[in-house]
């Protein structure tokens, strides 16, 4: 069972289910998606899948590129029950990037191998991906709807290969005793 949960297939099955919770459910599953993502980095870390200096820095990297695009009007967000304060992101969008971030080191990781198909994607799949997000309301560009998708591929285009690069240990590392 244990092999089962650190593998990459139950990975991006959790993955898919938390994106779910977050992107549909938002503030009404934030209390089943935020435990279970918690105690699966806990169970990855533990059982030493992925290194706590390693996810650190991308979950704080990708939440800190939201609250740009956010801070530039690019994205907002409508104020739910769990909001964070002024931080200018919701609480789910903290609890995805938690979840994203493992996947890099686990079922996504294949991608990273090749740092052109890692920009591809980051250019083409992860606007895609807020498109979707957007077209189920979860969040709502800006203005001008093309410049919100052509400043996320501008920015996911180096940010991903960057991501591989610090899951790989060969950019930002921060020290955490376990």
């Amino acid at each position: 069972m244990l092999r089962v949960l650190l593998s990459k297939p139950f990975n991006i099955i959790a993955f898919n289910l938390t994106w779910l919770a977050c992107v549909v459910g938002r503030d009404d599953y934030l209390w089943l998606a935020a435990p279970a993502v918690l105690v699966y980095v806990i169970l990855l870390v533990r059982h030493k899948v992925i290194e706590l200096n390693k996810l650190l820095p991308l979950i704080a990297i990708g939440i800190g590129i939201d609250v740009l695009l956010t801070a530039l009007g690019i994205f907002r967000f409508e104020a739910g029950q769990f909001d964070t304060g002024g931080l200018l992101i919701p609480a789910w969008l903290m609890v995805l990037w938690v979840a994203f971030s493992t996947t890099l080191f686990l079922s996504l990781q294949m991608i990273g191998r090749y740092k052109m198909l890692a920009a591809l994607c980051g250019a083409l799949v992860i606007p895609f991906n807020y498109a979707i997000g957007e077209r189920l309301g979860a969040v709502s560009f800006g203005d001008a709807y093309a410049l919100a998708l052509l400043s996320m591929s501008a920015i996911w285009i180096i940010a991903l290969p960057l991501f591989y690069m610090i899951a790989e240990g060969k950019l930002v590392r921060i020290n955490v005793t376990t």
